[in-house]
C-alpha cells in the first residue's frame, strides 16, 4: 500500500470515528439500562459483560434477560429467542451489501455484519458512493465501545445507586422499545397494526393459564414475533418493485 492511499484510508477511518460519535453518546444510556437489566437478573459482572459483547443488541440482550429472570436454562431457546428478535439486521445486511466497496474481502464483509446496527447502518448508508472498509469500521468502533462501557458502568453500578434511582434507570430499556415503535407507528398504518396485533396477542398469551403453565417466555416472545409478522404480511404485502426502491 503506497503512502497516498495510506493517507486515503486514515482519512476515510477518521471521517467514520466523527459520524460515529452522535451513535454512541446514544447508545451509552441503553446500554446503562441492559447493565441494570443484567445485574438484577443475577449475572455477575464478567457474565453481564461478556453477553454485552457477544450480542450487541440492546433488544437482543433485553430478550436474553428477561429469559433469565423467567429460569429458561435451554440454549436452543435463547438461539431462537435472539434470531427472532434481531433477525432485521440480515435484511439491513443485504441492503448495506449493496453498497459495499467491491475490493472488501470476505473477512471485512464478516465483520460489518457482525459490527452492523440500526443506527450504523443508517449512518452508513447515507455515505456517498461505494462504502469503504476503513469508513465502516471507524463509523463501528465509539458506538461498539460506548455500548460496552455503558454495560459496564450499569451493571457495576447497580448496587451502588440508590434503590429508587436503580429502578427508575431500570425501565430505561422499556422506554427504549417505546421510543423505537411509537414514531414509526404514527406514520405507517402497517406498523401500528403490526405493533397492535403483537401487543394484543402478547396479552392473551400472558394471561391465558395454560399457556403460561406450558410455554417459557421466550416461546411466548417467538410464537408473537412469528405470527405476527406473518399475519401482517399477507395483510400489507410489499411489491417486489417497491422492495428494490427501498434498498
Amino acid at each position: 500500500m503506497n503512502k497516498t492511499s495510506t493517507l486515503k484510508t486514515e482519512s476515510s477511518f477518521l471521517k467514520g470515528l466523527k459520524d460515529g460519535i452522535p451513535v454512541a453518546l446514544g447508545y451509552i444510556p441503553i446500554s446503562l439500562a441492559c447493565g441494570i437489566a443484567t445485574s438484577k437478573a443475577g449475572l455477575s459482572f464478567f457474565m453481564s459483560q461478556f453477553m454485552s459483547m457477544l450480542i450487541y443488541s440492546g433488544a437482543g440482550q433485553a430478550a436474553a434477560t428477561n429469559l433469565i429472570r423467567g429460569g429458561e436454562t435451554a440454549i436452543v431457546m435463547y438461539a431462537l429467542t435472539l434470531f427472532v428478535t434481531n433477525c432485521r439486521y440480515i435484511l439491513l445486511s443485504m441492503s448495506l451489501a449493496q453498497r459495499l466497496d467491491p475490493s472488501m474481502n470476505s473477512l471485512q464483509r464478516t465483520m460489518i455484519g457482525i459490527f452492523n446496527t440500526d443506527e450504523v447502518f443508517g449512518v452508513a448508508m447515507k455515505e456517498k458512493g461505494d462504502i469503504k472498509a476503513s469508513y465502516f469500521f471507524g463509523l463501528a468502533t465509539l458506538p461498539y465501545i460506548a455500548f460496552a462501557f455503558g454495560n459496564a458502568l450499569g451493571s457495576f453500578t447497580t448496587d451502588l445507586l440508590p434503590a429508587s434511582l436503580s429502578s427508575a434507570l431500570g425501565i430505561m430499556i422499556y422506554a427504549m422499545f417505546i421510543a423505537i415503535i411509537i414514531p414509526p407507528a404514527k406514520e405507517s398504518k402497517p406498523i401500528l397494526i403490526v405493533l397492535l396485533v403483537a401487543l394484543a396477542l402478547s396479552i392473551v398469551l400472558e394471561c391465558i393459564p395454560v399457556v403460561k403453565s406450558h410455554l417459557t417466555p421466550g416461546w411466548i416472545v417467538i410464537i408473537c414475533a412469528v405470527t405476527t409478522a406473518s399475519i401482517c404480511a399477507v395483510i400489507f404485502p410489499v411489491e417486489y418493485e417497491e422492495k428494490k426502491e427501498e434498498l
